[in-house]
């Protein structure tokens, strides 16, 4: 591991940080799931992920663009590594979407056959819709805040 070790670092009383090499992604979400091939249809077919690895008795594994989600077969022979990582049931799962993407999204769940569980408008802007996968675990499709600030009330004028 390197250091930074110039006379200046320490002339100032302040250590450098160890130069390392950054992280990127690192996103990995594991479910347990009941029946696999089951999941699979879902995951792939109604939500559209990548499937890159996997086979129908015990785990599927899809892309999700910024990280890894897993699904196990909840009784299958990974299933205790799995569920020691996964820290038990996960009971949500977050995808996010563009704000244009939120009505493309719904359309399409809803021609799926994918019920729509609840939809909630957010105070601070964006939406979400949210859906069970095939477990009865919450999905949701979550669109960036929208932050605007207030609107500046129009100065009073005077009356003379």
């Amino acid at each position: 591991m390197q250091t930074d070790r110039s006379p200046e670092c320490y002339a100032t009383g302040v250590k450098k940080r160890p130069v390392i090499p950054r992280l990127d992604g690192g996103t990995q979400t594991i479910l347990l799931v009941e029946d696999v091939e089951r999941s699979v249809e879902f995951y792939r077919d109604s939500l559209r992920l990548e499937m890159t690895d996997g086979d129908a008795d015990r785990y599927a594994e899809f892309d999700t663009g910024d990280g890894v989600l897993l699904l196990v077969k909840r009784e299958g022979t990974i299933a205790p590594m799995a569920g020691a990582m996964a820290g038990g049931k996960g009971s949500a799962l977050t995808f996010s979407v563009s704000s244009d993407g939120y009505a493309v999204w719904k359309q399409w769940l809803e021609k799926r056959g994918v019920p729509i569980d609840r939809e909630t408008r957010w105070i601070h802007g964006g939406r979400s819709l949210y859906v069970l996968d095939p477990d009865g675990r919450r999905l949701e499709f979550k669109t960036p805040p929208v932050i605007a600030p207030p609107p500046n009330p129009p100065a009073a004028e005077k009356k003379t």
